[in-house]
């Protein structure tokens, strides 16, 4: 009697246990974290993101950001649509399937790699981007890139965007619509031996960008061009009310030598 009191009590625990685990809802899981590494490394850890995903076809991929302070804010969600557009065409992942979020100001500049299984939430809540500029009496500097347009030799191995690719202004444009009293700034930088007006082009192309691709209200957004940098540059400030418009900080001409 005891023995059989015993193995039915066995079963009850083992039918309690399952249901529990039948019951329990799937949870986000961290696949990895990193800082400003190099492109080379970067490509290596997305390239594992990708396995993990494609060997569960129904989880999400997050890629969470985070700004370091006194560093461009746009740099790290940047990258991490840069790394969406890596998985996207060159291993085959849907996009659906990938979402970036803003985590907000960190201690360091960081990037997360989640993989979220179906019924799973998200791992963290999006920073609100209303909040970026409080308190903010000067201009801030969001973001800079190098750009290349139709016809420029590329400079790295794995190429520059163009200045009208649309993800390069997402969270830029996001800020924008979020608090109607930011005036947003653009300033393009010609190359060292390039036109100087392609500065002011390439400006102008990030303003059409971002108003075909996410209804940026044009009248907000000022552009012009910069001056000479060593390679064709962007630059996205934020404007606080009654701020003044950020002045352009060119490379300084290396000095002519005087003939004898």
């Amino acid at each position: 009697m005891k023995k059989l009191l015993t193995v039915l009590l066995l079963l009850l625990a083992a039918a309690t246990s399952n249901a529990r685990q039948q019951g329990a809802k799937p949870s986000a899981r961290l696949i990895d974290s990193f800082g400003d590494i190099q492109l080379s490394d970067l490509m290596a850890r997305l390239d594992n993101f990708a396995n993990e995903l494609q060997s569960d076809p129904a989880a999400r991929g997050f890629l969470v950001a985070y700004s370091a302070p006194n560093k461009f804010p746009g740099w790290p969600t940047r990258r991490a649509r840069t790394s969406v557009e890596y998985l996207a065409s060159l291993r085959g992942l849907d996009r659906a399937r990938l979402d970036v979020v803003n985590g907000g100001p960190g201690e360091e500049t960081k990037i997360e790699l989640w993989l979220v299984p179906a019924g799973a939430g998200p791992p963290v809540k999006p920073y609100d981007a209303a909040l970026m500029m409080a308190g903010e009496k000067t201009p801030l500097p969001f973001d800079r890139f190098v750009v290349i347009e139709r016809g420029d030799r590329q400079i790295s191995e794995y190429g520059e965007p163009y200045p009208d690719e649309a993800y390069l202004y997402a969270d830029f444009s996001e800020v924008l619509r979020r608090d109607p009293a930011v005036r947003g700034c653009v300033i393009g930088y010609a190359s060292r031996r390039g036109s100087l007006a392609a500065g002011r082009r390439i400006a102008s192309r990030a303003k059409l960008t971002m108003a075909k691709a996410y209804g940026t209200d044009v009248s907000r957004v000022y552009v012009f061009g910069g001056g000479r940098r060593e390679y064709k540059t962007i630059e996205l400030w934020l404007v606080p009310p009654g701020a003044e418009l950020p002045k352009p900080t060119p490379d300084p001409r290396a000095a002519r030598r005087k003939r004898r």
